[in-house]
């Protein structure tokens, strides 16, 4: 069972792109990758969890951002900023190829609650480990309202 949490508003400095919702599987990862010049550039050996959200813009489009909660803006990169939100929470352990599989639960939960949606999506990635995927930890979240 999902949990209900209170988000709190976050300015994240990263990317937005607009993807097919189609090809999403194969344009999310290439959203990641070209995050990582940023690391780069930053002046902290561990500037925390990257975030991501995604968001359907049409029918047939998906807005995807990744970023990292930093204090300062860096060239290149957008800043945007996640609003405070009530949010179903799932936690999930293991590879991220199963992360899609997360998204009908909390739907699902959402319904069954009788709470609405605000049709956001957040990802924040808690622990990536890329030679033991079994060991990655993802909180996903389902924006939602309640009445």
């Amino acid at each position: 069972m999902a949990e209900l949490v209170r988000l709190e508003a976050e300015r994240l400095v990263g990317l937005r792109r607009v993807v097919p919702f189609a090809d999403r599987l194969r344009e999310i990862p290439q959203v990641f990758d070209a995050l990582m010049p940023i690391y780069d550039l930053l002046e902290i050996p561990d500037p925390g969890p990257e975030i991501a959200t995604y968001r359907m813009v049409s029918e047939t489009e998906i807005e995807v951002t990744v970023g990292l909660a930093l204090g300062q803006d860096y060239k290149g990169f957008d800043v945007f900023e996640l609003p405070a939100a009530q949010a179903l929470c799932h936690r999930h352990e293991g590879a991220f190829d199963g992360l899609p599989a997360v998204y009908p639960t909390l739907h699902a939960e959402a319904d069954a609650r009788g709470l609405g949606k605000t049709g956001l999506a957040r990802e924040i990635y808690r622990h990536i480990d890329m030679n033991d995927p079994a060991r990655n930890i993802c909180d996903v979240y389902l924006d939602v309202v309640t009445s």
